[in-house]
Formats: C-alpha cells, structure tokens, sequence
C-alpha cells in the first residue's frame, strides 16, 4: 500500500467534491445566513435569541449580530425587544424567509435527488456507509 498515493488521491478528489454544486449548497445550510434561516424555519413560530441561533449554526455572535442585520435586510427576518427581558432581542422568521428557505431546502432535494440517479443505489449505500464510518470514528481522527 503507498498510502502518500492513497492519501493525495482522498485529497485530490475530496478538493473537487467540495467545489461541486452539490457541496456548495449543502454548505449554505449548515453555515451563514441560511443555516440561521434553517434554524429559525425549525423554530416554527416561536421567537429566539440571537445567541441561541449563534449556538446552534456554531458562529460567533459577532457574526449573528452580521448575518442577521443582512437577513432583515432582506426581509427575511424580524427583531423586536424581548417582552419579558427588555435587554435581549426576539427573533422571527417573515413569510418571505419561510418561502426562501423551502425553495433553497427543495432546490437542494432536487440535487440530491439527482446525486442518487447518478451514482445508483449500491454505490450511494456504499458511500452513506463510508460518510458513516467516518462521522462515527472522528474521534480517532483528532490525534
């Protein structure tokens, strides 16, 4: 086994992947404007704080504080005082927001869908168990 070989070839490949329509996407949803889009859409109608979504999409919030003014901006959200502690801040997804994100959400079905006609169902299964292998052994990974 020439695992240098193995190893620039992982690398090599992963790189493409990762500039794939398919990646690019994905990526949105779990970072930025709209994983706090997502997040809020889960949220249903009950309002959060600014630091609960920063917690859970895991950015500073410096960062929220940035992403959010974008999103109101846009419409997609709204920010009101927090009636029970004037000091804190109440966020809410707008009918505008909810429609962006089921359309990015089913944009990306659409994608995945396809993802799985290509590669077929043994080789997604095969890929689904190798994803797996890997997320249940990143412990081993941090050395």
């Amino acid at each position: 086994m020439d695992k240098a070989a193995l190893r620039d070839e992982l690398m090599q490949q992963l790189w493409r992947m990762n500039k794939m329509d398919l990646m690019v996407n994905l990526r949105e949803f779990l970072e930025g404007e709209t994983a706090a889009l997502n997040y809020l859409y889960s949220c249903g109608e009950q309002a959060v704080s600014p630091s609960q979504i920063s917690e859970n999409i895991g950015v500073s919030r410096a960062r929220m504080a940035n992403i959010l003014r974008s999103l109101r901006a846009k419409g997609y959200i709204e920010m009101e005082i927090a009636e029970q502690d004037r000091r804190k801040m109440d966020v809410r997804m707008t009918r505008e927001g909810g429609t962006f994100c089921r359309e990015k959400y089913e944009y990306l079905v659409r994608y995945f869908d396809l993802y799985v006609d290509v590669l077929g169902e043994e080789d997604i299964k095969e890929l689904i168990r190798l994803i797996k292998k890997t997320a249940d052994n990143e412990i081993l990974l941090k050395k």
